[in-house]
Order: structure tokens, then C-alpha cells, then sequence
């Protein structure tokens, strides 16, 4: 251990005496065995009997310190490593045949020379040079065996430098291992330095994008609380001045910017979850033509302000059902569409669908102000928008496009455009959609009107916003008129006031005080008393996150609707809850 500390604290104060620009990679090993070949070769060149030979050593010195510097200034490792292998087998070749040939001590130097192109080039290149260099050893032996070579000549005045060629040579053969061995473990611990530090600075990426997440999904959450309750009470109000036209429109008006905000709230949602890879597709089989048609509808009021054509055009041999994402579906529609009429001033904007091939190719054509060429490589990039002064003309967030295609693409189809500046646009997507069979409980679907409007339901309205809970109480109150509304404003009042009057049904917010939806539920289903544990408890959350939908249904919801709900939606989903509870015994 005291010798490899040793060691390891020469190789340290090596690294620190050389300049900076040879620290990197294997530069280190390169300027020791080129430092350490030139200083043997000027000793030689020094004390050589061999006067003939000093000349050849200094400018073998001289020829591999340049070719350092030539590394310094760009070089190539590999080439400047064989170039200098090359001249050291050239000189060594001149140098052994003037001394002996295979029997001059130099010819030990040739166990050297293959170790730098081995251990920095590869080892492929070490057994390049060691099969040459023991071509040459072979050469040199039928030379002498054939007289060709000077006989060497022993004597006192060689035997000086050839026990120092030995010495030298059998040093080398320990020394330069070892360092390069050194070296490598000095590299190998600043990679595993950088690799915990990389590890570290994922695991702060990783809580930096869950905080992310979780701050998108706090904030979505507070911006749909008030959604809900403005989009509830302006249908509330739509419902009671149908007989006023000015206040409609100006309700109209209401419901289209609070749209526009839910739009911008869904986007940024819808983005943070697929990114994270947290949205999960929800198949159903359901009827084409009127998703379709609710879509186009859905820019009816918009429309009726504008002078365009708006036209939806279906093909007739569409199938009625198909099996999909009906709500992501949607969402591409009405992306597509609100562009379409964004960026439209007169002229149309058509919706068509048809069916290609395989599957159905759905189509919005405009003749809006189109987009240049350069921008429609990026025009499906998150951020990105038709021309740089979109943001402040038309408004948007440039996610639109961009959750259109990743959403086209999980549904397992593919998006694309056709567009030119002046004229128009047209966006276009194909699902490999199918005929689907008619589902059975569409065969006898319900019907919108109540039909236990004149039951006296007892329901419990647990939420910790007083608006909302307000809401609910009209919806219900509404659609039954003979009902009674509890109101909790957490968990524990709702339990509390469950083992103190029969309730038929519960709804339920999941972010509260005190005690949350999930616990709530939980607590519901295992509650000792048999009624409290069988009550119907229907969801109603402005948490979107599929994470915490899904830790919600698993603690015992018997359905759940988001928020902003549609208050007819609501009704049906409760009345259906309703009467199947009042059908089991």
C-alpha cells in the first residue's frame, strides 16, 4: 500500500509539473516517453564509442521533441505516435548494424519501441510494430550469419555503455507500465468523479422536474377551482334568459374566454404530462359523426360574429363507431379548428373527414395567412408559431400544435400540413380507425331528461370552496327539486355528518384541509356501519394529474368527473349512480 501511494504521489506531481495542454487524454504517458527517449538519446550521443553515431542520436532527439510540439499544435496522437515508431526503428536499425547487429546491446532497445503505439494507439497497432520489429530482429540475424554486419568488437570501452543500455532498457520495460498503469488510474478516478457528480445533477434534475410537476399540477388546480365555478353558473344563467337575446350573447361571449383560459390551463397540463410520459390514452368506442359535429358546433357562437364559410363535410361511408380516444380526439379537432378561425378573416374553414385506406384522414382547410415554408419544419415544435409577431397579434401559447402531434401520434396515427403564405392552410390527420360494433349500452342510451327528478335524494357536497359547493347545490336543487344538500367543507365533517344523516349520494373534491378526498373515500369504504360503506361517491376534482385520478378511483370512487364539469353531464352521471344503487338490494 505505502508503495503504490508512493507511486501514485510521483504520477500526481508529474501531472502538476507538466503545462495544461498535455494533461488530456493520454498525453501525459506521450511527453514522459518522448522526454525520457530524447534525454537517452543525448547521453548516448554523449558517451558512445561510437563517434560516428552522435550525430544520428542528437538529431533523432531533436525529430521526436518536434514531433511534441507538432502534437501540441494539432497533430494527430496516432499519426504523430507512428511517425515517431517509425524513426525510432529507423534509427535503432543504423545503430544496432553499426554496432554488431544482433549481438549489440542496443538491439534490446527494440523490447521498447512497440509499447507506445500499444498502450496509446491500440493493441492492434502494438502488434504491428512488435511483428515488425521482430522482422527486423530476424533480418539482422541472417546479416550477421552472412557476414554482411561489422563484427562487434567486446571490450573495455563498450562495456560502460552497453551495461548501461541494459540497465536503461530493463528500467524502461518496468517503468513505463507502471506509469501509464498510474495514469490510467488517475483518469479512471476523474471519471468516476464526473459520473457521481453527473449522478448527483440527475437526481437534482429529477427532483427539479417532479417540483416542476408538482407546481403545474398545484396551479392547474387552483386556476380550474374558479373555472368551475365560473363555467357552472354561466350555464346556469344561460338556462334561465333564453328568452333574452342580448344576455345570452353576452353569456356566449363569457363562455368563449373562459373556454379560451381552460384551453391554455389544458395545454400546459397536457404538455407537462406528456413530457413526463404520464398520459395515458382511455379507448372507448363511441359514435363518430357526433364527435365530430360537437366539435364544429363547438365554434358556432364564434362563427355567427365572422364573415366566413364555415362548413363541416363528412364522408358518407364513414363508420358510425369507432374505437378510440373520443375526449383526445376532440382536442386535436378543436385545436385544429380554433387556429383554422384564429388566423382566418374572410374566406373558409372547412372540417372534413374521410375515410383512406385503412383508416380515416381527418382534414381542417382554411384560407387564412398560411405559413411560409421555413416555418413549417417547426411548426409542430413546442413554442413555435407561424411568424415571430403571432404572440402579440393573435395571441396563443405555441403548445397547441405540438400536443396535437404527440397526441395523433399515441393514438397511433400521423400529422401533417400543407400551406401557403396568402392563400391558406390545411392540417390534416389520419387515425387507423375501424367500424366499430354498436355498444350495448348505447343501444338503449339514457335519456336526457331526469327520470327520478321528483325523487327526494339526499346528497353531501364535500368540498373547501364555498363557491363550488354553491354550484352543486344549484345543479342539484335544479335537476331535483324535492333533493337535500349537506354541505362539508373537509373530510372529517363529511364523516362526521354521514353517521348523523342518511345520504344517498356523496360528492367528493380531493384537495382539502384536514382530511383529503382519498383518505375520505377510504375511511367511506371501511367504515364498520354497512349503509356509510355502500354510499355511491362520485369524484369531483379539479386535479387532472392521472396519478392522483388514478389513487383516487382506487380508494373506492364509484365514478368521477373533473372539473369544470358540464352541469347536464353531472346529472346523468349521478342519476345513473342513483338508480343502479336504488336497483341493488
Amino acid at each position: 500500500m505505502t508503495i503504490d501511494r508512493f507511486f501514485e504521489g510521483i504520477a500526481q506531481a508529474y501531472l502538476r509539473f507538466l503545462p495544461a495542454v498535455y494533461r488530456r487524454g493520454k498525453g501525459p504517458y506521450i511527453v514522459f516517453f518522448v522526454g525520457f527517449a530524447a534525454l537517452m538519446l543525448l547521453v548516448y550521443s554523449a558517451t558512445t564509442a561510437y563517434s560516428d553515431l552522435a550525430p544520428l542520436f542528437v538529431l533523432m532527439a531533436t525529430c521526436w521533441l518536434v514531433l511534441l510540439v507538432l502534437f501540441n499544435y494539432g497533430m494527430s496522437l496516432s499519426v504523430g505516435v507512428h511517425l515517431g515508431t517509425l524513426a525510432g526503428v529507423s534509427l535503432l536499425a543504423v545503430a544496432v548494424w553499426q554496432t554488431g547487429g544482433i549481438f549489440s546491446p542496443l538491439l534490446s532497445w527494440s523490447l521498447v519501441l512497440p509499447l507506445t503505439p500499444f498502450y496509446v494507439i491500440s493493441r492492434r497497432a502494438g502488434a504491428f510494430w512488435m511483428l515488425l520489429v521482430g522482422l527486423g530482429q530476424s533480418a539482422m540475424a541472417m546479416a550477421n550469419h552472412w557476414g554482411w554486419v561489422p563484427t562487434f568488437q567486446p571490450g573495455l570501452q563498450n562495456a560502460t555503455a552497453s551495461g548501461t543500455t541494459f540497465a536503461l532498457a530493463t528500467g524502461v520495460l518496468f517503468t513505463l507500465p507502471l506509469i501509464y498503469d498510474r495514469l490510467h488510474v488517475s483518469v479512471m478516478k476523474k471519471k468516476l468523479r464526473y459520473q457521481r457528480e453527473l449522478e448527483l445533477k440527475r437526481q437534482e434534475l429529477e427532483v427539479t422536474l417532479q417540483m416542476r410537476e408538482h407546481f403545474i399540477a398545484k396551479v392547474s388546480h387552483e386556476l380550474r377551482t374558479p373555472m368551475n365555478a365560473i363555467l357552472g353558473f354561466n350555464a346556469l344563467l344561460l338556462s334561465t334568459v333564453e328568452d333574452k337575446p342580448e344576455a345570452i350573447k353576452v353569456l356566449n361571449h363569457t363562455r368563449q374566454s373562459a373556454d379560451h383560459l381552460m384551453t391554455v390551463i389544458n395545454d400546459v397540463l397536457d404538455y407537462s404530462q406528456l413530457q413526463s410520459g404520464h398520459l395515458a390514452m382511455q379507448f372507448e368506442v363511441f359514435e363518430l359523426r357526433q364527435t365530430l359535429q360537437h366539435a364544429f358546433d363547438l365554434f358556432g357562437p364564434r362563427v355567427s360574429s365572422m364573415n366566413i364559410a364555415y362548413r363541416i363535410e363528412l364522408d358518407p361511408s364513414l363508420p358510425v363507431w369507432v374505437n378510440s380516444d373520443r375526449h383526445r380526439l376532440m382536442q386535436v379537432l378543436v385545436n385544429l379548428l380554433g387556429n383554422a378561425l384564429k388566423f382566418t378573416h374572410d374566406g373558409s374553414v372547412v372540417l372534413s373527414a374521410q375515410v383512406q385506406g385503412n383508416g380515416i384522414l381527418f382534414a381542417v382547410q382554411d384560407t387564412g395567412i398560411g405559413i411560409s415554408p421555413d416555418r413549417q419544419t417547426e411548426i409542430f415544435n413546442r413554442f413555435s408559431q407561424a411568424h415571430e409577431d403571432i404572440q402579440s397579434l393573435y395571441g396563443g401559447n405555441g403548445l397547441g400544435l405540438s400536443i396535437s402531434r404527440q397526441l395523433v401520434n399515441l393514438l397511433g396515427g400521423d400529422i401533417g400540413l400543407q400551406s401557403t403564405p396568402g392563400i391558406g392552410s390545411r392540417f390534416w390527420f389520419l387515425l387507423p380507425l375501424q367500424a366499430e360494433a354498436l355498444p350495448e349500452q348505447a343501444a338503449d342510451p339514457m335519456a336526457k331528461v331526469l327520470r327520478s327528478q321528483d325523487r327526494a335524494w339526499q346528497f353531501l357536497v364535500v368540498d373547501d370552496h364555498p363557491i363550488n359547493r354553491l354550484l352543486v347545490k344549484q345543479v342539484m336543487q335544479g335537476a331535483w327539486p324535492h333533493c337535500t344538500v349537506l354541505e362539508a367543507l373537509n373530510g372529517q365533517q363529511a364523516l362526521d355528518l354521514l353517521h348523523q344523516h342518511p345520504v344517498d349520494l356523496v360528492l367528493m373534491d380531493m384537495v382539502m384541509p384536514v382530511m383529503d378526498g382519498i383518505d375520505t373515500t377510504q375511511a367511506i369504504r371501511s367504515d364498520p356501519d354497512a349503509k356509510i360503506r355502500q354510499v355511491m361517491v362520485m369524484g369531483l376534482t379539479a386535479n387532472v394529474n392521472p396519478l392522483d385520478l388514478a389513487r383516487f378511483k382506487v380508494a373506492g370512487l364509484s365514478d368521477v368527473l373533473p372539473k369544470p364539469f358540464e352541469p347536464d353531464e353531472l346529472c346523468l352521471k349521478i342519476e345513473q349512480l342513483l338508480l343502479v344503487s336504488a336497483d341493488s338490494p
